[in-house]
């Protein structure tokens, strides 16, 4: 009687088959374990390291910064958080081209995370790379078409490309995510001001200025530019005055004091506009504008002055503005 044929499939219910798959199942938990512990253990090496690096450039080290921002990139973190923390540390360290490679691979693996893409956008923006930010941002706005500071890149962008249309629908939108955000509103002036539109931006500044929440740098700039929009008006007195006490709390350059000067003279403040042309003078001797206006006030014949128009002083089109002063 012949034996009947084994069967090839093994018996894993059998002692020794049990036995075997338990073994199997210690060694590959174990195995996961070990290499879990690995990755942990160099994120956490990774993480010393950035953080050594932080103190030391604070200390004035750089060299040794460095060296230890070089083992935290050897190092080569997996998990996003520390790799983020080594991308900001490598910014904050003075190697931002090494910065924006590692947020730019995070972005690729998490392309639905606004946040990163906007981050990575921030930094290209400030490498100089406008293209590679303008990529970035359009990712960031997939995810997140509302998220206020994309749309804040966006319109800054857009201005720095000279596209002012686009720049002002861009920041009505923003104002209207976040309707009390000062800094939109100053910007949106800007941008109104650039375009020879003071009537539009100087509701604007006023309203920033009289704005509960407004900081006193806010408040600073929006008088200052509140000035350049009476300026653009042509209504002289109100620049003058509105100028002038800008400028106690405006950190003033050459030409913010030959702009001064111009308006001072165009109300006849002759004394007023020829202490202001000396302070352009001192900032900036070369500042040929503001001599040729102190040479015009020297003449003292009473004159409009016919001196350079400061920037931005131009009225707008079409716009009645003041009766020039005798």
């Amino acid at each position: 009687m012949s034996r009947p044929a084994r069967s090839s499939v093994p018996h894993v219910c059998s002692g020794n088959g049990a036995r075997g798959l338990l073994v199997l199942a210690l060694l590959l938990t174990a195995g996961c374990a070990q290499m879990r512990s690995r990755l942990s253990h160099r994120s956490e090496q990774c993480t010393q390291l950035c953080e050594e690096a932080r103190l030391a450039r604070e200390r004035g080290l750089n060299e040794q910064a460095e060296q230890l921002l070089d083992a935290a990139v050897r190092q080569r973190p997996k998990d996003t958080e520390t790799q983020l923390q080594l991308a900001e540390e490598l910014w904050n360290g003075g190697r931002p081209l090494a910065a924006a490679d590692i947020l730019q691979r995070i972005v690729s693996e998490h392309p639905d995370d606004a946040p990163l893409a906007l981050r990575l956008a921030q930094m290209e923006l400030e490498i100089g790379r406008t293209e590679a930010a303008q990529a970035a941002l359009q990712t960031a706005l997939r995810s997140d078409p509302e998220h206020p500071e994309a749309i804040r890149l966006k319109a800054k962008l857009e201005e720095r490309r000279g596209d002012t249309d686009a720049a002002l629908a861009t920041y009505h939108h923003l104002l209207q995510v976040l309707p009390g955000d000062l800094d939109a509103q100053l910007r949106l002036a800007a941008v109104h001001l650039q375009r020879g539109q003071a009537d539009r931006a100087a509701p604007l500044l006023r309203g920033a200025m009289e704005h509960p929440a407004a900081t006193r740098a806010q408040r600073a700039a929006a008088e200052w530019q509140l000035g350049l929009a009476y300026a653009q008006l042509e209504r002289w007195t109100d620049a003058a005055a509105v100028m002038q006490s800008a400028l106690r709390s405006h950190p003033a350059t050459a030409e913010d004091w030959y702009r001064v000067a111009y308006v001072q003279a165009r109300v006849g403040r002759q004394e007023a506009a020829y202490a202001s042309i000396s302070q352009a003078l001192a900032l900036e001797p070369g500042h040929l504008a503001a001599r040729d206006l102190a040479r015009q006030i020297k003449l003292g014949d009473g004159a409009v002055p016919s001196a350079v128009i400061p920037a931005g002083f131009q009225p707008q089109p079409g716009v009645q503005t003041a009766q020039r002063p005798q």
